[in-house]
């Protein structure tokens, strides 16, 4: 009786990464990169090494590394934007402000990123410089204009100024994240509590 060789068991391949997929990793990747180390100094190669990809196989999804930085930018604002639009609808400014300190407080490597690169792009020559003008001026508006409407409507204290107390906000959402990005240990969400205080409404 002649022996019979093992029938050879077909290689099953290793599923593929959706280019989709791919391209998700790649943001947080940046994220963590340009975080740590800001847009300048944060380099593609350690933004491909995040996701074991080639320079050249990272380029296959973002041509150039500005391309990168706003993509990763305006999806972040795209998944903020809707949860920010019900926290404006449900608790008013000042629970919209508080979600945004919750959101990146849970995620201190965007929050990293957001203080990093707000910084950085003071600089007119710096790619992400429109976008956080646009941010900015935007955000303001629409801070002004809600706090006018809740001012009216008895739920933010009579006599604030909208435009004033909408530039105090911007100032201290973005100052307290730098804070507790030194200072882990602190409560962001109540020094925030604490310092918006007097707008409210007494009820």
């Amino acid at each position: 009786m002649t022996d019979v060789a093992p029938t050879a068991r077909p290689r099953t391949r290793a599923p593929r990464t959706s280019p989709e997929r791919r391209r998700a990793q790649i943001v947080e990747a940046a994220i963590a990169v340009f975080g740590q180390q800001g847009y300048r100094q944060g380099s593609l190669k350690a933004v491909a090494d995040e996701v074991g990809l080639t320079i050249q196989g990272l380029l296959h999804y973002f041509p150039t590394k500005e391309q990168l930085l706003l993509t990763t930018l305006e999806q972040r604002n795209a998944l903020t934007q809707a949860k920010l639009d019900e926290a404006i609808a449900a608790e008013g400014t000042l629970g919209a402000c508080r979600f945004v300190l919750e959101r990146n407080r849970d995620d201190p490597g965007f929050m990293r990123l957001f203080v990093t690169l707000a910084a950085e792009a003071t600089d007119p020559e710096h790619p992400a410089h429109e976008h956080f003008l646009r941010r900015y001026e935007d955000m303001h508006a629409h801070f002004a204009e809600q706090l006018r409407s809740e001012v009216e409507r008895g739920r933010i204290a009579a006599g604030v100024d909208p435009g004033a107390a909408a530039t105090a906000l911007i100032a201290l959402m973005d100052g307290l994240q730098l804070q507790v990005l030194h200072r882990p240990a602190m409560d962001l969400i109540d020094a925030f509590e604490q310092a918006t205080r007097h707008l409210r409404a007494e009820p």
